[in-house]
């Protein structure tokens, strides 16, 4: 079944109105590309980080190998972790299976590693004791996919990049650049950590969407893609369709879903698979957004017919395509540079700088400048005192305040925004953050006067 360019514009005009933060998506039918589009200055090829996607490529390895024998999914985890487990070890960890750890069902009620405290991730899983018993309920355990990526490597011998290079990305065309991030050990962060193209995604959601086609056993793919468990407390509408192995149920399809809304979705009964990139951490339904959009639009109204003259008008479209910036209702500020000292609080916030087209926020350990050129325009630039490429917009609101957005564009996208509300030589500042190191400071409300 087709999707009319109409329907891809109005999935593109739905996105923009809701002001999800899209990098780029790719659309296909039946397996084949009918609209990809990229949000300058992403571009085609780049590297992405996909964040939990990364669960579903490091299963898709543990297939293979339970496909070869190597493994068998109800094999007890902790057989081929002896020398990270205690001494002592609760037997509900022992007790855990291959199985209940690729569908979400471990003896943990939530990731057990610190990032930027604990060395070795996939040992804190065996380390920190169990909360209740393996196989009952679900629970989102990142932790247990950097155990299953530790898996892959020892029973593989191989890195886990390299093995699915060899045995997946390679065998379905997926060439563009890669990488995989570590924990401070040397095992690939399997939850969280690899980097690939919006292209090489699909290529990889699309084999897995006819089944495995030999390259991963199709049982595998059959159960992977099953509602294996129910999720009680679904953060969104979507996830309450319940979790394969180590993907989403969708409704009545299934996703890959990372973090910010990289994503994998495909709908079994009109055969269409979109996938897409994006920063969407500053808004808690940025991801329902985009399901939405795919059921509402694309699904709802394929089969419509081509009208005439709108594949150009599509193309037209997607060749324009900018990453979204902060709206401007109108007004000038003042030319004057204003310093505001700020009232002593907790996050260390000490000064705000305001002038024409730049902000300045000085923290106790830090400090940070903000510049664009036009309001309602987006300016690239680079993260203060780094080579990581920033994207700032800003504008000023209905009521007078500057609205100022940052979206940080490197490894690991994510953004901040702030309101700033100047009046009678006072500022009052909202400012909120998608959680990084990087933006660390940038939550809360902050009040401080004319110095």
């Amino acid at each position: 079944m087709k999707v009319s360019s109409a329907a891809v514009m109005d999935f593109i005009s739905r996105l923009e109105q809701e002001n999800v933060c899209m990098h780029g998506f790719e659309l296909r039918s039946g397996g084949e590309v009918v609209a990809e589009g990229y949000y300058a200055p992403f571009r085609k090829g780049g590297m992405h980080r996909m964040y939990s996607i990364s669960k579903t490529m490091t299963a898709l390895a543990v297939g293979i190998l339970a496909g070869e024998g190597r493994i068998t999914l109800e094999d007890h985890i902790a057989a081929y972790f002896p020398d990270k487990l205690p001494q002592e070890p609760d037997p509900r960890l022992m007790r855990l299976t291959i199985r209940d750890m690729l569908r979400m069902a471990t003896c943990h009620r939530k990731t057990t590693y610190r990032e930027g405290i604990d060395r070795c991730w996939d040992e804190s899983f065996f380390r920190v004791k169990p909360t209740h018993e393996p196989g009952t309920m679900f629970n989102y355990d990142t932790s247990c996919s950097q155990v299953l990526a530790a898996l892959c490597e020892r029973i593989s011998g191989r890195k886990l990049l390299d093995f699915l290079k060899e045995r997946v990305f390679e065998p379905v065309g997926a060439a563009d650049p890669k990488a995989w991030l570590e924990d401070p050990s040397g095992v690939p962060q399997g939850g969280t950590g690899l980097m690939m193209s919006l292209r090489d995604l699909a290529k990889v959601a699309q084999l897995v969407a006819d089944g495995g086609r030999g390259i991963v056993p199709a049982e595998f793919i059959a159960q992977m893609t099953r509602r294996q468990i129910v999720n009680e407390t679904p953060s969104i509408p979507a996830e309450a369709s319940g979790y394969g192995y180590q993907m989403w149920m969708i409704y009545d399809g299934w996703a890959m879903c990372g973090m910010g809304g990289q994503i994998a979705v495909y709908h079994p009964g009109t055969k269409l698979l979109l996938c897409t990139i994006a920063d969407t951490r500053l808004d808690a339904l940025g991801i329902q957004k985009i399901y939405s959009a795919f059921y509402d639009i694309l699904v709802s109204r394929c089969g419509e017919e081509e009208r005439e003259g709108d594949r150009q008008l599509l193309a037209q479209r997607l060749a324009a395509l900018r990453m979204p910036c902060v709206a401007h209702a109108g007004g000038e500020m003042p030319e004057a540079t204003r310093v505001y000292a700020m009232e002593a609080n907790e996050e260390g916030l000490r000064r705000i700088e305001i002038a024409g087209r730049s902000v300045r926020v000085e923290w106790e350990d830090a400090a940070h400048e903000f510049r664009w050129e036009r309001f309602g325009e987006n300016a690239m630039g680079l993260w203060t005192g780094t080579e990581y490429p920033v994207i700032t917009s800003a504008g000023l609101t209905q009521d007078g305040a500057l609205q100022l957005r940052c979206q940080l564009i490197h490894h690991a996208p994510c953004g901040l925004e702030m309101f700033l509300h100047e009046k009678a030589g006072t500022l009052s500042v909202r400012m909120h953050k998608a959680d990084d190191p990087l933006t660390r400071h940038y939550e809360g409300i902050f009040w401080g006067e004319r110095a």
